[in-house]
């Protein structure tokens, strides 16, 4: 009897002992002994890059209508305010927007580039030009910046800035929220476009700032997709 509670004695000792090496651990099974500071760190990089990679929309060319797709324009205050448009993506990364104006049919060439839209051209082109092919995009060199993220307030490139990212307009299409301004101003006029995500520019507005403003508009009217 004595030997076998010699034995139950050291056994004792035995799991106490390995209980004690342990860390405390809480109900989900993770230690709470000690934070860990180079996980925190790691952490505080990875939700950093996160706000980062959404405030610089990757998707910017959503801002045009899909491939393929038509639409019409209102127009206001000048002959040439009504448009219709075609869009066109003939490689990746490439957008090709044919506009007509009933003066004029200009062929606008888009690349995105990072973070941002890059205007490869802006010509006028006969209306049954073809869409140019992969080596003549690729042989394109940049003229301007269309658009630019971060899509936020402030975001300013060339002469353009972004005024607001949840405006609501009003089209003979249907009503859109959340639609991004941006704006180009000088002492004699103010433009802007309205550039909502999947449908692109839905509203065109130039304003001539004299002691009478006038105002000539392109507004959304049809959608072909």
């Amino acid at each position: 009897m004595k030997r076998n509670g010699l034995f139950l004695f050291i056994a004792l000792l035995l799991v106490l002992a390995g209980c004690s090496s342990k860390p405390a651990t809480s109900l989900d099974g993770n230690s709470s002994s000690k934070d860990d500071p180079i996980k925190d760190e790691q952490t505080n990089e990875n939700q950093s890059e996160q706000e980062s990679a959404e405030k610089t929309d990757v998707s910017l060319l959503d801002y045009f209508l899909p491939d393929g797709s038509s639409a019409h324009y209102k127009g206001e205050g000048n002959e040439y305010a009504e448009l219709d448009i075609t869009v066109d993506s003939p490689t990746e990364d490439y957008v090709v927007v044919h506009e007509n104006n009933g003066g004029s049919f200009i062929q606008k060439v888009y690349k995105l580039e990072g973070d941002e839209i890059q205007i490869l051209q802006e010509q006028p082109v006969e209306i049954k030009a073809e869409l140019p092919n992969e080596e003549e995009l690729q042989a394109m060199q940049p003229i301007g910046i269309y658009l630019k993220g971060p899509i936020e307030k402030g975001t300013k490139f060339e002469d353009w800035e972004i005024t607001e990212t949840d405006a609501t307009v009003e089209t003979p299409y249907q009503k859109f929220d959340e639609a991004i301004v941006m704006e180009q101003k000088d002492e004699d006029y103010i433009n802007r476009k309205y550039l909502v995500k999947g449908f692109g520019e839905v509203k065109r507005e130039s304003i001539m700032t004299t002691e009478k403003d006038f105002i000539v508009t392109s507004t959304l009217e049809t959608v072909t997709k």
